[in-house]
């Protein structure tokens, strides 16, 4: 190919690249700050959301927020004089630990400061255990906690701050688990009004049962000799790290019930870094669909909270709004986002007691436990939408479903989930192959045709200069008794266009697939569900329209080249020295030659995709070039790039005793002009 070829292909490529990017901004907008629809202002609480340099709605450390000037004489809590920390569960042993993580419970707000998996690790094959829940340490206070009891308004003005508060902690022994038990008092004027009372109960679960529980419950006992009115502000999971490396994947979620169905409200970490703060649900606004569940998550991992009964039931009416917020207020921080969940308002009589509880998720998602039979109440929750909202809009959630089903089916033969993408391809280019092999051989043979009917049809055109309508029909006529299909060149593209779906699919399975998360391949592919890292740089690189790399990608190269050769090898008919070139065949036959340089665009596109995707990609076109040079041998054989008339080369059909499906249109569009003129003529007269 010569210079001014390829810096064309070069043109081309780099013009398609700048495309996609365009393309990706809409499809994934960056979000710009709102205001209104009671994301700032007052919170559920009632009382003005507090912002101080600290964060968003957190006053500094030892600071009560309060609507009310006496508030702070008027309540305060009580607890422990020191700081103590108690552990539940334990990751030793890993699969064969019988529990599912380790939580590491912090007595200043009642509150989990770390929860460690057991049987899940951190990538790079160090064998460390994947904490899913960490503190996020802040310049001015205590480090911010996952799960804190953040607030009480009572009797609706009072405001008290607990978020700081040593609560007097308690490690009990329970059967078939353990269970820490944190308790506190609000004072007025010396006298107890509210004993408050936090349990954390671990159930032992061995990674078989397919469950990863956790029971938490706050009962709020009035002590004092008149009627209060409670509001309970709660804070949701804290230290979720991302997980993805192409798109956003630390989220924030609020479900609701409509018409029996989960309706589900998601904004990722970035979108609420950016305004702030953002209601995901209230009450108010969904007078007949009671919230289900509220999570914070990443693309494998999830707390997701349940409000449930004694009996462990989900109920409803007991959240009276989720929200998303960003807790230092700095859009450039991206792991401090959080939800703020705000009880409705408890009325407790001298005496009673009333008991907010509820039903944590914390583990992987993981779509065996979330459809499990066993799992009931995972089912009926519909955890299983916190996995399929990740799939996007872009292929079909069966498809995604079928794509997971089959390589978990695989990695179990064969031990190896690179090897199990291999099998897939070769599975599904064996199914593509009869459709492949037909298109191309029409569309040689469409290429061939044209170019002995191209003095044919000049001969038409001069025939009828003038009148289109009845070129075209001569035209549609001439194909028709020479057995030409004007869509084979089309249909050559449709084999790429049946694998679309599947690229994207299994694309959505790799990011959906927590089985598939940290297993290697052979070599340097470590991870097939993050890219490929063949050589690290001893620092961060900055490369114009990529970003910042820490490594070198060396399977999206391969991707291009494999791609570039399956395109090299496409069968092309030699052109006739008989036949004049138009301006026509001349771009399609510079098009044919671009179109395998336009490859190597795709090193782009892929580089930052998982690894095990490009593995697909490139072994399908590995096999789509092998595939290649067996048309081209077949296509020889037939002698179908031969002279006309030779092989397969098929000739005129015979006239059919109808016209054929395109002469129809062409007859009707005939018929719209001629009624079209008709009305002209009538308006000309009149």
């Amino acid at each position: 190919m010569d210079n001014k070829n390829f810096f064309r292909a070069l043109f081309w490529a780099l013009l398609f690249f700048l495309l996609w990017q365009m393309i990706a901004i809409r499809i994934w907008p960056p979000v710009q700050p709102t205001a209104g629809d009671g994301q700032n202002g007052a919170s559920a609480d009632g009382t003005p959301a507090a912002v101080s340099t600290n964060g968003a709605g957190d006053p500094g450390a030892g600071e009560v927020a309060s609507a009310d000037p006496v508030a702070n004489g008027a309540y305060s809590p009580v607890g422990s004089d020191t700081t103590e920390s108690i552990v539940l569960g334990t990751i030793e042993g890993g699969f064969k630990s019988p529990y599912r993580m380790q939580l590491d419970l912090s007595n200043q707000g009642a509150s989990i400061s770390k929860a460690t998996l057991s049987d899940h690790w951190k990538r790079g094959g160090d064998k460390k255990n994947y904490v899913l829940l960490a503190p996020l340490h802040r310049k001015r206070g205590n480090p911010w906690r996952s799960l804190t009891v953040d607030r009480l308004t009572i009797d609706g003005k009072h405001r008290v701050d607990l978020r700081d508060l040593r609560w007097t902690a308690e490690k009990r022994e329970v059967n078939n688990g353990e269970s820490a038990v944190f308790t506190a008092t609000i004072d007025a004027a010396g006298q107890p009004v509210l004993k408050l009372t936090r349990t954390f109960l671990l159930p032992a679960q061995a990674h078989e049962t397919l469950r990863s529980d956790l029971q938490i419950s706050l009962e709020i006992e009035n002590v004092s000799d008149q009627e209060h009115r409670v509001i309970v502000v709660e804070r949701g999971p804290i230290g979720l790290l991302s997980q993805g490396t192409f798109m956003p994947d630390q989220k924030v979620y609020a479900a609701w019930r409509t018409e029996g169905l989960i309706d589900l409200e998601t904004k990722n970490f970035k979108e609420v870094g950016k305004i702030k703060q953002y209601t995901l649900y209230a009450a108010d606004k969904h007078p007949d669909e009671p919230l289900e569940w509220y999570a914070g998550g990443n693309l494998f991992f999830t707390c997701t909270t349940c409000p449930v009964d004694a009996e462990g039931n989900a109920v409803s009416g007991v959240v009276a709004q989720v929200q998303a917020i960003d807790l230092d207020g700095n859009a450039t921080t991206g792991n401090d986002v959080t939800s703020e969940v705000t009880s409705v308002q408890q009325t407790i009589a001298p005496g009673e007691t009333k008991s907010l509880m509820s039903a944590v998720y914390l583990g992987p998602k993981d779509r065996e436990a979330f459809s499990h039979a066993s799992n009931v109440d995972y089912v009926n929750r519909d955890y299983m939408q916190q996995i399929k909202e990740g799939y996007g809009s872009c292929t079909f959630s069966a498809l995604t479903d079928l794509m997971i089903t089959l390589l978990n089916w695989l990695y179990k033969v064969t031990g190896n989930f690179g090897v199990a993408i291999i099998i897939l391809v070769i599975v599904v280019r064996t199914l593509l192959h009869p459709i492949t092999k037909k298109t191309q051989v029409n569309m040689v043979r469409m290429q061939k045709s044209m170019g002995s009917l191209q003095p044919k049809m000049e001969e038409i055109k001069r025939k009828h200069a003038g009148d289109n309508a009845k070129i075209q029909q001569e035209i549609m006529k001439l194909y028709r008794e020479e057995g030409v299909n004007p869509m084979g060149q089309m249909l050559g593209c449709l084999p790429m266009f049946l694998q679309m779906p599947i690229w994207v699919a299994l694309y959505s399975s790799l990011r959906n697939n927590v089985a598939m998360r940290g297993e290697p391949f052979v070599l340097w592919i470590s991870d097939l569900t993050s890219p490929d890292c063949f050589y690290h740089f001893s620092k961060t690189v900055n490369v114009p329209l990529m970003g910042e790399m820490t490594c070198f990608h060396l399977l999206p190269i391969l991707v291009g080249v494999m791609m570039f050769a399956q395109q090299k090898l496409m069968p092309r008919p030699k052109p006739d020295p008989n036949v004049k070139k138009t301006p026509q065949s001349e771009q399609a036959e510079q098009m044919q030659k671009i179109m395998p340089y336009m490859s190597f665009i795709m090193i782009f596109l892929f580089y930052k995709f998982p690894s095990g995707l490009n593995l697909y990609i490139m072994t399908s076109s590995l096999v789509g070039a092998a595939e290649q040079v067996y048309i081209r041998k077949h296509i020889k054989q037939k002698d179908l790039e031969g002279p006309k008339g030779g092989g397969m080369a098929k000739g005129p059909k015979k006239p059919k005793s109808g016209p054929s499906f395109l002469e129809k249109l062409q007859q009707k569009a005939e018929e719209a002009q001629k009624q079209a003129k008709q009305r002209s003529g009538k308006k000309d007269r009149r």
